[in-house]
Parts: structure tokens; sequence; C-alpha cells
């Protein structure tokens, strides 16, 4: 979900909302664990200056490379309410880096065999069709590739961010298949599947319940089996549980710096859902981005699909800037893969650059967007 909500009464529903906000569990990592690293400073210095540019309440920020130790740094505080400081270990929302994940999982269930880019929607998906158009043309490859033409209810529909904020529960309590029945069929398509490039949550809604309809488990437990465990990723999971240990989100509704608390609209929004319900730390992320491209996961053809970008001739330059659940950046390092996450109260940047096989992992808890140039100088 990416929308800023910026409707007047949205900001006034927002406002008015009172929350109870958990006590945070304590945190066991030590503050300055990477104190003693050799450009821990210059590093530290590039994060705060980030916090304060964003207004941030905190951040995270996390540099792999091959010819230095890793490093990971946290400035300024995790939960308001309660003075919490930013942790490096700490847990957070990555929102829709877990498309990249999702992806893999799809490529994974394609190498055993399971499924096929160029299978239809309607055969693995027999309840769809009359109720998605041309369901029986929207491939696998679409719906990872955002090029089925689906809308995307979290971004584009007023009644669906309307719906959230009115009542965050009721959303929070809505599976896949009421959010498909709500939002998704029976509308139109905004194109022709493969004609067009249009991101859309909504097609990873479906790629979650293709998974499990294909394995028979949870996406918690494929995720677990295929992904999590293989790469030791302890502090990453995507089942809904307590969220203390979290780290809150924040919005400033009116543009006059006063933050308040949207954990809640971020929870209910995507929290244990394919398209963005992915929680993690920065060294998990950066285990699983490295894995990952360093082939732990995945073949080499496999891979290779996932970072070819689509070309349209409706895309700019005729390059829509993504793959299968891979963003492409150009950056002035050259281009770099990954994915940004961001929702009403945070957004998180996870990237790899092929250049020096170097990771970078950037986090806020303020759902603003973000100059993210300082990646230009640190992953040189």
């Amino acid at each position: 979900m990416k929308t800023t909500l910026s409707v007047l009464a949205l900001l006034n529903l927002l406002a008015c909302t009172q929350l109870d906000v958990p006590q945070p569990q304590s945190s066991s990592c030590p503050p300055d664990a990477f104190a003693a690293h050799p450009k821990h400073q210059r590093y530290l210095n590039e994060l705060q200056q980030y916090r304060q540019n964003t207004g941030s309440p905190g951040s995270l920020l996390l540099i792999q490379k091959p010819d230095e130790a890793l490093w990971v740094g946290a400035v300024g505080k995790a939960n308001l309410e309660y003075q919490t400081d930013m942790r490096v270990c700490a847990q957070f929302r990555v929102g829709s880096i877990t498309k990249v994940f999702t992806a893999v999982v799809a490529l994974k269930l394609m190498e055993r065999g399971q499924l096929r880019l160029d299978d239809k929607l309607g055969q693995l998906l027999p309840s769809t069709v009359g109720r998605i158009p041309q369901a029986d043309q929207i491939t696998l490859r679409h719906l990872l590739s955002h090029t089925s033409g689906l809308v995307d209810p979290p971004n584009s529909s007023l009644r669906y961010q309307l719906g959230i904020v009115n009542d965050y529960q009721a959303r929070f309590r809505m599976s896949t298949h009421q959010l498909l029945t709500e939002y998704i069929y029976e509308k139109p398509l905004l194109f022709s599947p493969g004609t067009q490039f249009r991101y859309s949550n909504a097609g990873y809604w479906l790629l979650g319940l293709i998974i499990e309809q294909q394995t028979g488990k949870p996406l918690q437990d494929v995720f677990s089996e295929l992904i999590f465990q293989p790469l030791g990723l302890t502090d990453t999971y995507l089942e809904v549980r307590d969220d203390r240990k979290v780290v809150r989100g924040y919005a400033d509704l009116y543009g006059n710096r006063r933050l308040f608390d949207v954990s809640h609209l971020d929870r209910a929004d995507s929290d244990g859902e394919a398209d963005g319900g992915i929680i993690s730390t920065a060294t998990d992320l950066a285990r699983f981005m490295a894995g990952l491209f360093r082939g732990h996961l995945l073949s080499e053809a496999s891979l290779s699909q996932m970072m070819t970008s689509v070309r349209l001739p409706t895309c700019p330059n005729g390059d829509c800037e993504y793959g299968l659940g891979l963003e492409t950046w150009a950056t002035e390092l050259g281009t770099a893969y990954g994915h940004n996450g961001s929702s009403v109260g945070f957004e998180a940047n996870a990237l790899y650059f092929p250049h020096n096989n170097g990771v970078f992992i950037l986090y806020k808890n303020n759902g603003n967007g973000s100059d993210k140039s300082l990646m230009n100088r640190l992953m040189k």
C-alpha cells in the first residue's frame, strides 16, 4: 500500500482515533554492536541526516559490501508512546518487499514442476472464472510482473482507503477471498493482459491463494520451508502474530511535523498477506537478498527471469523497470535490484548491487517518501 490518504476526511478520522498503544517487549541486542566498524561514524552520520531530513521518529540502515565488515545502525525511536529506542535488531514491517519473497516461492514451485509461468489464472483458481475478466488469459507471469490489468485497491480505491480508516478491525479480519469479492471480482480490467504495466497488489493476493492451493499449506509454512529455514531467517515471519515487538509506524497527517501513530492501519492493511505482510529485521533482509542473488534459493535461469525487466512500448523508454517480483533501480552505480515497501506509517528498501555484490537496507517509521540518494555515496 503506497497511498498517502491525503483526503481531509481521512485525516480527521485518523487524528481522532484513540489508540491503545501496547508496551513494547524489551530488546536484548546491544545498542552499539557495530561501533568498532572503521566506517561507523560516517555511516551513522548519514543515517542521522536521513532521519532528520525525513522527519522520522527512527531509522535503520544496513551496509553489506564484500571488502568490509557488515554494518548496521539504528537512530531515533521505535515507539514514541514509550520512548523506546530504535535498535539494530528491531523487527519491522517490510511492506511490498514481501513480493520478492512471494515471487521466489512461486518460482521454486515452478522449478519443482508444480507451476508454470504460462499457467492461466482460470486454471489455477477456477473460482475466478466469470468473476475476473479474461481469467483464461491472465498468466502467472502477468501476476508476478504487474501486467495482468487488475485494479489496485490499496493505491487507487478511495472506498478501500475509507474502509480501512473507518473500521480497521473489519479490514484486519478480512480473508483474501473476502478482499477479492469486495474489491476485485466483477471489476473490469484496466487493459488486456500483457499489454501494459500497472502495479497491482491484488495480483499478489491471487498469487498467495495459488501458492496455498498448489501446496495445500498455509503461506507461513511454505515460506518457512522454502526460504526462512534454508537461510536461517529466525526473525522473519509472514503469519499474523502479536506485534508488540514490531516498530510502530507514524504519519505526519497535516504537514506540520506532528506525528500520529498509524500502526493499526499498517497492520490491518497487509499483515499475513502475500503482497506486503512480512515482518523482518535488517540483518534477515540482507541475508535473504544475498542468498537470492548468490544462487542459494533459485536456479540461475529462474533468477535471470526475475531480474529481466518487462519491456513494453507503453512504459517510459520501453522499460517498465520491473521483472518478476523485482524492481530495477537505475542508480549512479549501475542497475540495482530489489524492492521498496511502504504504507501509511513506514518506508522500507532492500537493494542488491551487482557491481560489488553489495546489499543496502534502509528503513524509517514514517510513511512519507524519501530521498534515498545516500545509497550512491555509501555503496561505492
